[in-house]
């Protein structure tokens, strides 16, 4: 028995010691918060983990595609436009609070510690990786006041004492985020590397365009894009062929300026999953609306409520091109099968089939096929076919095409009338194969002629949201019946289209033709332009207020 006390006591004893040098010593299996940066590795690890917040999702859609579901032009089988950004406890609202303020943390650790590894790093990288942590850093910043107006501003890594931080004014924050693009983009690589993620001149100045445009802010506009428009040719270029810049193709073409990337062997994507057919393997629940198609011009630049080129019993023919590229039209082929969603077409052609063959065609009978007779093609490519729909596809968050018109947009609202911005909304158009726009028009005439050509442009990659949010015609937009395509037959005319290319059905007097399945919108001038600050976090700190009327 006192062998065995004694036995016992020693092992205490050791077992103290031990515990007690192990405490002395820093984690082996994982970096410490005391040692880490203390080198290039770990540097570069920082910088990989300052992007990994990007990859938050809305149905397994990366969330700057996802935003499209909230405007006029797209729909979301599951839920209402309402639902996603005008409710406080709204998932996607709470993530991207979560994400976004994850990233701005992680950003600001590297830049308080990143002198750890001065006696290793030299000075210039040291400069170049300070400057990818200070554009992240802007980056989350623009989208966090992009979608709730003032946040919190936080630019070092906060003390306990300092947790319970307040909103600070969106200008005041936008001021911030055009200050470090400036900064950032002297130590930036030049070198467009669009599939890679890498960190350039152009992405700074891309964030500082599109943050001072939404912002009103139109010389700061001017001069970011005037520096990537500099570079056109070699750095940047609008793609020859526009369907290719959201498929495989894209993934290296320069016109992408940065893109959040994917790849089969580690982040996949589920967009094509959630757009796709339902004979191609999709659920169909995230589609375009009647809304958009008719927003398209005929190709003779007319709308087509104007165009004699307008036959309402083959409504999508002699149209811009863009929507093609952009929408699954009935009638045409998608991943091997005839999509058609006419009620009535209850067979259809399947031409993976040699010879094709008669199939049943559940995009016109299934319960759960489209609601609104359309999909989206883009970002859907038949090369990459899954059956599980991962995808390796990389959500673009800036292109070239966008710096052209962000640049026509300023100048036009700098009454700057010239012949560059006839050129940079030109050059888009006749890559699409549209006609120019021609000289002589009004202020007022270009502006509604730049709006068009953002909506063709940039439908299904995430941006009309934040635009009918900065020129205020939400509330024309988005309130009122959503409309699908007419079931079975055609309208005997086209609705009235605006000088912004929206249609207008409160006198259509063929409306009730139309699907109604996707249901009512409301929208309120007074509340919806901002969303509301998720509820969570008004709960965790005191200090913040939620924005009016939520």
């Amino acid at each position: 028995m006192k062998k065995n006390i004694v036995y016992i006591l020693v092992l205490y004893a050791l077992l103290f010691t031990s515990c007690e040098s192990v405490l002395e010593k820093y984690p082996l299996n994982y970096p410490s918060t005391e040692t880490f940066l203390k080198n290039e590795a770990e540097i570069e690890m920082a910088i990989v983990g300052i992007h990994s917040p990007l990859y938050m999702y809305g149905d397994n859609v990366p969330f700057t595609i996802y935003y499209d579901t909230g405007s006029d032009i797209a729909a979301e089988r599951d839920v209402k436009p309402e639902q996603l950004y005008h409710t406080s406890n709204a998932g996607l609202l709470n993530n991207l609070w979560i994400n976004a303020y994850k990233g701005i943390y992680r950003c600001n650790f590297i830049l308080e510690n990143i002198t750890r590894a001065s006696d290793n790093v030299s000075v210039e990288k040291i400069e170049r990786y300070k400057a990818e942590a200070r554009i992240m850093r802007a980056y989350y910043y623009h989208l966090l006041v992009s979608i709730f107006g003032d946040v919190p501003l936080i630019d070092h890594t906060l003390t306990l004492e300092e947790a319970y931080v307040s909103r600070e004014p969106k200008e005041k924050v936008v001021d911030f985020i055009l200050s470090e693009c400036d900064l950032a983009a002297q130590y930036l690589q030049q070198t467009n590397e669009p599939n890679t993620m890498a960190m350039t001149k152009g992405f700074a100045w891309a964030i500082k365009a599109r943050s001072a445009l939404y912002d009103s802010r139109w010389p700061d506009v001017i001069n970011a894009c005037e520096k990537i428009m500099q570079l056109e040719g070699s750095e940047y270029i609008l793609e020859a062929n526009y369907g290719d810049i959201t498929m495989l193709r894209g993934k290296t073409s320069k016109e992408i300026i940065w893109a959040i990337q994917f790849n089969q062997d580690d982040k996949t994507q589920l967009m094509p999953s959630r757009f796709k057919s339902r004979l191609a393997g999709g659920y169909s629940n995230k589609m375009s609306v009647q809304a958009l198609i008719d927003s398209y011009e005929c190709i003779d630049g007319l709308s087509i409520d104007k165009s004699p080129l307008y036959d309402p019993k083959h409504p999508w023919a002699n149209r811009d091109p863009r929507m093609n590229y952009t929408i699954v039209l009935p009638g045409t082929t998608f991943f091997g099968y005839q999509f058609e969603t006419n009620k009535d077409s209850v067979m259809c052609w399947d031409y993976n089939q040699s010879p094709a063959v008669r199939i049943g065609n559940l995009d016109a009978t299934h319960a759960y096929a489209s609601f609104s007779g359309y999909i989206w093609k883009k970002y859907c490519d038949p090369l990459e076919y899954r059956t599980d729909g991962a995808s390796s596809i990389n959500a673009i968050v800036f292109r070239y095409a966008d710096i052209l018109l962000m640049y026509a947009e300023a100048k036009i609202e700098s009454n700057q009338l010239d012949a560059s911005v006839y050129g940079a909304i030109n050059k888009v158009r006749t890559r699409a194969g549209m006609p120019d726009i021609t000289p002589g028009k009004s202020q007022q005439e270009l502006r509604a002629a730049v709006r068009r050509e953002r909506k063709y442009e940039f439908a299904g990659e995430g941006l009309r949201l934040f635009d009918i949010r900065r020129w205020k015609i939400a509330e024309k937009v988005m309130n009122g019946m959503c409309y699908g395509r007419v079931p079975t037959g055609y309208p005997s005319s086209a609705p009235a289209i605006d000088e912004y290319g929206n249609p207008d059905y409160t006198n259509f007097p063929e409306k009730n033709k139309f699907g109604t399945k996707l249901g009512m919108r409301f929208f309120d001038p007074a509340i919806h332009y901002l969303s509301p600050i998720p509820s969570s976090e008004l709960q965790a700190n005191p200090n913040l207020i939620q924005n009016p009327g939520y």
